[in-house]
């Protein structure tokens, strides 16, 4: 390890092209099997769900330039909202707003999903087959870690999070720096954490942890250096990521400093403390495959969806398969029996326990042990971090870890056994691992070329008015992101969409989210509302859209709004246009007739 050479010996380099090549195909072959037919129809359906309308929304909007004044008033109006977040995560903005420019809104975030995936793959082989010079070991390591579970979960829920390819090379950076100790490897080191952080905040800080982690390695496997020295080498990288990051992030950094609680916790900077064990692992998390899986989800289906503890399986799938798993245990067994060779064993030892360090940060902020609550890191980084609370997250770090020391095991065993055992074994792994790894159905992504005939029919409405969807969701509720995916379509402004954030858009929204409110029509004409859209099967689906509430807790996929019916619509209100359950009133117009849904007992929104 100590002659680690992933850079100093340029002959062969030229070898290592076709096989990148050839493995950059494969992975590309794997990313639009599972993703059909979003290569092929990019602009017509979408992947994915959970925050994934909103997501395309957003891309709409910062693509059309309604993003560029500090009040976005597309919601929420008259009021607005904040039109910038107060983080900023310009490399994944960049590319899928380049995408979406070139093609538009849903295939800029169709392509960035798809290409996620064997991207992240790519960089994980560059990473493995640089330490260990082993290609088959490096492209069943690209394999695990590139399409993993958790990482093809977390783009069907919407998030950034399977675009992971700046990990690797983090940890190339890393493990290069460990050889030269030079300004410019400490530079490599800022960059590549840089990139990790602008292209999602939140592994930003999952980094900061893998970097503690090797720098307690570097400490403990460097014979002879002086520790202090080695410290002063990882500041320097410090310095040149924080150089490299505060342009984008100071805002939210100044925020932090000087805002006081309440509005750090309206803005989302404070999570409720409670919401760590929610949103982070369980054990079994990391065994349960897919509930998705074409053959193994009906199996595991209920227990999961009965032990999701208040969170959801985009967050909660973490499997990490049996055949990385079956490795890492013959991993175990051969560093037991004194089977590696020094290099080998010093590698695997890295990323068993690198493993397990991702492990026990996914973990809740408290675990029982024997009838005593026992802190775990989360706990403590809490006070220091309090806008983060998805530590279930670190399961993707696990994962990555977990591939590269089962690629090591590869390795080891390329070099020990008859080639032809080698290939064969290797014959049986792969497909193993394809079959265990599929997360979602082959029909995933779905239409979205026809919208709904209500919001057709609005968009060749003329003029520049208001209108008002109820159910009236916070703007945090999935169903509320089905009303900013199909504005892109009508184009029309939406009282909808308040938050906190906005203390008068956020007062109007209590005082109108009930329809039933005899005082609500006069209110929404108040500030210039022309049309109110009842969706009356969405008041049976509640929070939870259909195609969701099998990633929800049941008691979650159960809520519904107002008890399933929508209210009873008061005077002035009008129908005046009705297009299967959707129904569209008019506020004091004349129209064919008064509403006649059943009257409502609780509140609409």
């Amino acid at each position: 390890m100590h002659n680690y050479s992933g850079y100093s010996a340029p002959t062969g380099c030229f070898g290592r092209w076709p096989a990148l090549l050839s493995a950059a195909l494969i992975y590309f072959m794997a990313g639009t099997l599972l993703t059909w037919p979003v290569l092929f129809k990019p602009g017509s359906v979408l992947f994915g769900n959970g925050d994934t309308r909103g997501v395309v929304w957003g891309l709409w909007a910062k693509t059309n330039g309604f993003l560029d004044a500090p009040v976005n008033h597309l919601i929420a109006a008259p009021f607005g909202a904040p039109a910038n977040p107060d983080f900023s995560q310009p490399v994944a903005d960049w590319l899928s707003g380049l995408l979406a420019r070139l093609f538009n809104e849903v295939a800029g975030f169709n392509l960035f999903v798809f290409l996620s995936f064997p991207l992240t793959a790519i960089a994980a082989y560059f990473l493995l087959e640089r330490l260990l010079r082993n290609k088959t070991a490096a492209f069943f390591g690209g394999l695990v870690f590139g399409f993993c579970p958790a990482a093809v979960m977390q783009a069907a829920g919407g998030h950034t999070y399977s675009f992971n390819v700046f990990i690797p090379l983090f940890l190339l950076a890393l493990f290069y720096n460990r050889t030269r100790r030079t300004l410019l490897s400490t530079f490599y080191v800022g960059a590549s954490f840089a990139l990790v952080t602008l292209t999602a905040l939140y592994f930003g800080y999952l980094a900061i942890y893998v970097g503690l982690f090797f720098l307690v390695f570097d400490i403990l496997n460097s014979k002879g250096e002086d520790s202090r020295a080695i410290f002063l080498n990882y500041l320097y990288g410090a310095f040149f990521a924080a150089a490299m990051v505060l342009p984008f992030e100071y805002r939210v950094i100044y925020q932090q400093i000087t805002w006081g609680g309440a509005a750090l916790a309206e803005a989302g900077h404070i999570r409720a403390f409670n919401e760590l064990a929610v949103y982070s692992s369980r054990p079994w998390d990391y065994l349960i495959p897919s509930i998705d899986h074409p053959v193994l989800g009906v199996y595991f289906k209920n227990f999961a969806r009965s032990h999701l503890h208040g969170s959801n399986l985009f967050e909660q799938t973490l499997y990490l398969g049996m055949v990385p798993i079956g490795l890492l245990i013959t991993g175990m067994i051969l560093a037991a029996r004194g089977k590696f060779n020094e290099t080998h064993r010093t590698y695997f030892l890295f990323f068993a326990f690198g493993a397990l360090w991702m492990f026990f940060l996914s973990l809740p902020p408290l675990i029982s042990l024997h009838g005593v609550k026992v802190p775990t890191v989360s706990y403590f980084a809490y006070h220091i971090a309090p806008m983060f609370r998805v530590y279930a997250r670190f399961g993707i770090l696990v994962d990555f870890f977990v591939a590269c020391a089962a690629a090591v095991v590869l390795t080891h065993l390329y070099q020990h056994m008859k080639r032809i055992r080698y290939y064969a074994m290797l014959a049986f792994l792969l497909p193993l691992l394809v079959f265990e790894y599929w997360s979602v159905p082959p029909d995933y992504a779905r239409a979205v070329d026809r919208p709904p005939e209500v919001y057709q029919w609005l968009a060749k409405q003329p003029g520049d008015f208001i209108i008002a969807e109820y159910p009236m969701t916070p703007n945090d509720a999935f169903s509320f992101y089905t009303y900013l995916f199909w504005q892109r379509i009508h184009k029309k402004k939406l009282v909808n969409g308040a938050g906190p954030d906005n203390a008068k858009a956020w007062a109007f929204f209590e005082k109108v989210k009930d329809l039933a409110n005899p005082e609500t029509p006069a209110l929404l004409k108040s500030v210039g509302v022309k049309y109110v859209i009842v969706h009356q099967e969405m008041y049976k689906e509640g929070p939870i859209s259909v195609a969701m509430k099998r990633f929800s807790p049941p008691f979650v996929s159960s809520m519904t709004y107002n008890g399933g019916n929508a209210p009873t619509i008061p005077f002035p209100m009008k129908l005046y246009k009705k297009f299967g359950a959707d129904m569209v009133f008019s506020l004091g117009r004349k129209g064919a007739s008064t509403g006649t849904l059943r009257q409502s007992r609780t509140p609409a929104g």
